[in-house]
């Protein structure tokens, strides 16, 4: 998928070859926009949920799909979904953020998600205060209050019905 805005901008899903440089803009997003506030509890927790090889075969037997969005060949952004239902990872450069490539990476992973399952009506995702806004712009409404897990503040979300 080609941004309207500028064709060097593509969406694609993300080889298994890219996972390592993915995960390491994941980590390095999460440690400018997210970690300030949190305990090393949380952050010790976040770093093991994006374990390379926990990923990879994550990624390997289906479990994971990622995608990735690309100023120029150049990686900025990332998506991953479990089971085809619920956004797991959804990242995007600092320098990037704004511009509508979360925006971007979101529809384009629901739209294969649902190409690969048309029963899908359930999009559920765990936001976190960063990122609630963005959740509730795209539709998303809360299903259950905020609460701490394993130190990390998640805010359970669900878009339903598109």
């Amino acid at each position: 998928m080609t941004d309207k805005a500028d064709p060097k901008k593509v969406i694609a899903p993300l080889p298994s070859e890219e996972l390592e440089e993915a995960l390491a803009l994941v980590w390095d997003v999460f440690s400018t926009c997210e970690s300030e506030e949190l305990p090393q509890e949380a952050i010790d927790e976040f770093w093991e949920r994006i374990d390379y090889e926990y990923m990879l075969h994550r990624m390997g037997d289906g479990t994971l799909r990622f995608w990735g969005a690309y100023d120029d060949g150049y990686l900025v952004g990332v998506c991953a979904m479990r089971d085809l239902s619920h956004i797991e990872l959804l990242y995007v450069d600092p320098e990037y953020q704004r511009q509508g490539i979360a925006t971007n990476l979101l529809k384009h992973a629901l739209i294969d998600c649902r190409e690969l399952d048309d029963s899908i009506r359930r999009i559920t995702a765990n936001a976190t205060p960063f990122s609630r806004g963005f959740f509730l712009k795209m539709g998303f409404t809360a299903t259950a209050a905020e609460h701490k897990e394993d130190g990390l503040i998640l805010i359970p979300m669900a878009l339903e019905g598109k």
